[in-house]
């Protein structure tokens, strides 16, 4: 059994002796529920349980038995306290409570000596630790609480104290168990949510390097027309113009390399993430669930998401198809915000022959048909911020639109007032499972 999943734990942290003392307050103090059986000062406690455990979550590189020591002495103290206020005297408090603290002491000895690597035991094999060390620690403090050597009727039943011991040792490698696995839970989740917000950004990151890249494009295109201007003016009366034409080409060469940089610079950090792994679709549905919770905050019990997917398609282009669904999807909820700030976004995905069919709709105020032709422009946004005056930056649909003609699909809208809106997105299915694109 590999215990390093503790490591993380904040009492890990604590010093040796600060950890000694607190397995010792703590086993001493939840020592005091027990039961008195076969010998006065023998107790049966929920104590037995959690000292094995604590041994071996909080003392897992201990090889001598010094804890046990100090829980001893902690178990001897408590117990006198106890009895002195009750009224009983000090030497016979002291005769009466010494083989409670003996016995923490004897089980921590056998433990270091059976067990020399904590972190890494079986747990077959520690419950039979465990099971020798109550076992013998158990007879140990019987025969010190009757104060004689074992005799005919002196000493329980073996079976009884085999068992009770048996009983103690399985529930504290239960408790163990259920504690190991629920911190392997929380591990889990935690890499989920890490991935997620990878793979959220990630998928980013790759949209605004399809503008980068055409952004480069236009570049290159003002130089080409910078340098023809320069050859024109070359061989005219005016050589100041030409000489400006020529700087003008210099300077847009230099912005290209520049954008050139930035853009290997990402393809280097994200271009290759995760790209030749397939995601289900539904698990890229719940992604984007996600998100969108997160992004309405306050608003989520106002505007529902609801996802419907009638295959689970395996997609090897999902950083595209999340991108296409969360410029979408964030389009729609911003739509709705803009009206009633109440309604619901709703999902589709289908196959029909060799397309992949995806449909966004909301239940908004709607796209005035003006607005429609100018939706997919870059830079065109009807959004603002009201206290800033700043316009969005309306890259969200003409992203979109570029990836989906990338992929060889088609797009298109579907709006009336007061009524809502459906984006109907069209892919060659071989684009988005791994095919060849068209």
């Amino acid at each position: 059994m590999d215990w390093s999943n503790y490591r993380n734990l904040s009492y890990l942290h604590l010093k040796l002796w600060q950890r000694q003392l607190l397995i010792g307050l703590l086993v001493a103090l939840s020592g005091q529920l027990y039961l008195s059986v076969w010998a006065e000062g023998f107790r049966v406690s929920a104590a037995v349980i959690l000292y094995p455990a604590l041994l071996v979550t909080l003392m897992r590189d201990s090889h001598r038995p010094t804890t046990g020591l100090v829980t001893g002495l902690c178990v001897l103290l408590i117990r006198m306290v106890i009895d002195l206020f009750q009224g009983t005297g000090l030497l016979h408090a002291l005769v009466l409570e010494y083989p409670g603290g003996v016995f923490y002491l004897c089980y921590d000895a056998l433990l270091c000596l059976l067990i020399r690597d904590r972190r890494s035991v079986s747990p077959l094999r520690l419950c039979a630790v465990f099971w020798i060390c109550d076992l013998a620690s158990n007879a140990i403090n019987l025969l010190l609480s009757s104060h004689m050597h074992p005799q005919s009727g002196a000493f329980p039943p073996a079976l009884s104290l085999a068992g009770l011991a048996l009983a103690r040792s399985f529930t504290a490698c239960a408790i163990l168990w259920v504690s190991k696995s629920y911190r392997q839970l929380l591990i889990r989740e935690e890499h989920e949510r890490r991935y997620r917000r990878l793979f959220l950004m990630t998928a980013s990151l790759k949209t605004e390097l399809y503008f980068l890249k055409k952004d480069a494009e236009d570049i290159e295109g003002v130089m080409s027309n910078a340098y023809r201007l320069y050859e024109r003016l070359e061989g005219q009366s005016d050589p100041e113009l030409a000489s400006l034409a020529l700087s003008i080409a210099r300077d847009v060469h230099e912005v290209k390399k520049d954008n050139l940089r930035i853009i290997r610079g990402l393809e280097e950090n994200v271009a290759d993430a995760y790209d030749h792994q397939d995601m289900s679709l539904q698990d890229l549905l719940n992604i984007l669930e996600i998100s969108t919770r997160q992004f309405l905050g306050k608003q989520r019990a106002d505007i529902r998401l609801e996802c419907h997917c009638q295959s689970n398609l395996s997609v090897r282009e999902h950083y595209r198809l999340l991108s296409i669904l969360k410029n979408l999807v964030t389009n729609a909820v911003e739509a709705i915000q803009s009206g009633t700030g109440r309604g619901a976004v709703r999902v589709e995905t289908r196959t029909e022959g060799e397309d992949f069919l995806l449909l966004v709709s909301d239940d908004g105020p709607g796209i005035p048909p003006r607005a429609i032709k100018m939706l997919f422009q870059v830079g065109y946004s009807t959004k603002f911020n009201a206290d800033t005056g700043d316009m969005n930056r309306g890259v969200g649909l003409p992203a979109v639109q570029y990836i989906v003609e990338e992929l060889g699909g088609s797009i298109q809208v579907d709006s009336q007032l007061n009524q809502g809106t459906v984006f109907q997105v069209r892919l060659p299915l071989a684009a988005i499972t791994g095919g060849d694109k068209a």
